[in-house]
Formats: structure tokens, sequence, C-alpha cells
């Protein structure tokens, strides 16, 4: 399962349970998780998975996004929002679990630019073919694609701080080997 954060909001959660009028035990019900749970949710203490998230969002009567702060969508906000982990959504997509992986991360398409659809015998852009298994627009997968895109050296730099934090040594073997810090 992704370690990325997607944007979960323990006060929006607080303020849909209050719109809803919805106790801790119904939700925990709806949801189908513990009491306990709901609790650490409510407190942002602790963060639901993917595939709670839709559950959680229905037990209080909003959608999955409504629970969450993101500046931009990105890819992984499209997955967790539809209530996927990035194995069952690699899976919904007809890709390997790393290609995927890959994909969500860099917002570099490769081969899932366009697929070939033999009923209508020809290729499909990623926007159109992806769009309804992320269950949003055209449009939406290809701006969150694009975030994606967009967000990548950002995250890579932070990845690369943390190489750095635990192992110096192999950090500066990194930066030789590609040539600039990655």
């Amino acid at each position: 399962m992704s370690e990325t954060p997607y944007g979960f909001d323990a006060a929006k959660l607080r303020a849909a349970r209050s719109a809803a009028g919805a106790s801790v035990p119904r939700i925990a019900r709806q949801a189908r998780v513990s009491e306990r749970a709901v609790s650490l949710y409510l407190a942002g203490s602790r963060v639901p998975r993917p595939e709670v998230l839709p559950r959680l969002a229905a037990a209080v009567g909003v959608s999955p996004a409504d629970l969450c702060t993101v500046e931009h969508e990105r890819l992984v906000h499209l997955r967790v929002w539809s209530g996927r982990s990035r194995a069952t959504m690699a899976e919904a997509l007809g890709m390997a679990e790393e290609t995927y992986r890959l994909l969500e991360t860099t917002g570099r398409l490769g081969r899932a630019a366009a697929r070939f659809q033999h009923h209508l015998d020809c290729w499909v852009l990623w926007k159109d073919w992806a769009a309804p298994v992320y269950g949003v627009t055209p449009e939406r997968l290809a701006a969150a694609t694009e975030a994606s895109r967009e967000y990548w050296p950002v995250l890579r730099a932070e990845r690369f701080r943390r190489i750095r934090e635990y192992d110096p040594e192999f950090a500066d073997h990194l930066e030789q080997m590609l040539g600039e810090e990655p």
C-alpha cells in the first residue's frame, strides 16, 4: 500500500460528521471499521487506508475528496479517492504494479499513453481509456497526470534528502553515479 500522503483532513471529517449528525458507532458500522479507528480518524491520529476512505465518506454523506485537502490533484489522490490500493488500481488498469507505481509517482505515461481498442479499431489516449477506471472525467485525469509529472522533482528531492540523512555515503555514491543530485 502506498505511503504517499493523500490529503486526508480530520477537520473535514469532523465537519461532515457534525453536518450529518452521525455518531461514532454509526460511522464505524457503516464504514466497517472499529469505533476506535473512527475516533482516531476524527482526532487526526490515524489516516484511513485507501479502501476505507470511500466507506467513511459514505457514512457521513460526502465524497472521498470532500474529506481531503490537496493543492493539486495527483494520480495518487484519484486512486485513493476511488478506494483502491496501488495493486488493485494496477490490476484494474491492466498493468504490472511496479509499472503503475512509476506512472503514479512520476506522471510519465510511457506505453500507457495510448491503448489500442480492438472493438473500436483505433488507438485511444490514456485520459480517455483510463478515466472510467478512476471514475473521473478525461480532463480531470489529464490534469492529475500533469500535476503528478510536475510534482515528481519535489518528491524526488525529498526522497534524496531522506537517503542523505540515513546514509550520506550512499547519497554521495548516487550523486556520482547520476552525475547530479537526484
